[in-house]
């Protein structure tokens, strides 16, 4: 019996070297096939996507003047550097006018608001992230109070959710001057196909605003209808495996991707990075492109204070009263 148990011990070991020699092989060949054969058809894809790039490529906005009147010019210090997120919702409840108004009256004019599309097809200013937006009808939607979930909502009146055509009117009659970056929570054709609507008998929201969408294909599709309309992409953190991000010639193919290949095709004018993989190298870049960096999120006073003095660029934060000239007079 112990003899039997002894020979059964030696044959599983046999048998686990013989899989593992036979893995070890198989991985060399897998490799040695992506070294011989796979990196040459990448190269040679990507060759034919950069040139492919320079025949279906959109032209940017025509008109320079025209985008740096919207991004406002550096003479109009301090308020230039900021863009309200939501409004600066931290200050007054997101998205709302009476935010809007403390932005206008404050002198900040660069104001971002999230656009989501509701179930039956109106195009709303509200997160949804804190709304479920798509579930829900316009009259559902305009029952809620939004002052109520801001934690100093007792301070403003009651306000429902409103809609891009009351907020395009509220902005013109407070302040034609407003800059509005309208940020795309909803990539789909149907939420394209209202905006071209509305954008077809508005013409005043057409050039006092900006769109932002995180989805490059949804830009090419406005732009191609629309190549009046100046638009930027909200470039958010896909390389989240920190293998992938220590990697130097991944994130150096992946920002070359963005900035050499979709944003000469789709024609963007602004680009929205994040602030923990921002720096002056990747600033020139994307300036050597015809593309403007702004950097989110940014609020700390010192933070904000970096961004104005050494980077000399402008910035998406959510609270206007953490600015650094504001601080010094007080």
């Amino acid at each position: 019996m112990y003899w039997r148990w002894l020979w059964l011990c030696l044959k599983m070991i046999y048998q686990v070297l013989c899989c593992s020699v036979s893995l070890i092989f198989f991985c060399f060949n897998v490799f040695w096939l992506f070294c011989n054969l796979a990196i040459p058809w990448c190269t040679l894809t990507l060759l034919v996507v950069c040139v492919a790039s320079k025949f279906v490529k959109l032209q940017r906005s025509p008109n320079e003047k025209r985008l740096l009147s919207l991004l406002s010019a550096p003479d109009d210090w301090p308020s230039y550097w900021p863009i309200a997120n939501r409004a600066a919702g931290y200050d007054a409840p997101e998205n709302s006018k009476a935010a809007i108004k403390k932005c206008l009256t404050r002198g900040y004019r660069n104001v971002l608001l999230d656009a989501g599309l509701t179930s039956c097809g109106e195009i709303v200013i509200a997160n949804p992230s804190r709304l479920a937006v798509a579930q829900q009808p316009l009259s559902e939607l305009q029952k809620l109070n939004i002052t109520e979930q801001h934690p100093m909502g007792s301070h403003f009146e009651a306000e429902s959710v409103a809609t891009l055509r009351q907020i395009s009117d509220y902005v013109e009659a407070e302040a034609s001057s407003a800059t509005l970056f309208l940020r795309l929570h909803d990539n789909s054709a149907r939420m394209l196909d209202q905006l071209q609507k509305f954008m077809a008998t508005n013409e005043a929201f057409t050039q006092r605003t900006m769109v932002i969408s995180r989805s490059p294909l949804a830009i090419y599709q406005l732009r191609k209808l629309h190549p009046e309309i100046i638009c930027g992409l909200w470039h958010e953190t896909y390389l989240s495996l920190a293998m992938l991000k220590s990697s130097t010639l991944i994130t150096s193919i992946y920002g070359a991707i963005f900035r050499n290949i979709i944003a000469p095709v789709i024609g963007i004018s602004v680009v929205f990075l994040s602030k923990e993989e921002f720096n002056l190298h990747i600033a020139d870049l994307w300036r050597n492109v015809g593309v403007r960096p702004i950097v989110y999120m940014v609020n700390s006073p010192n933070e904000k204070r970096y961004f104005q003095k050494t980077m000399k660029i402008q910035y998406l934060t959510d609270s206007l009263r953490s600015e650094p000239h504001l601080l010094m007079k007080a």
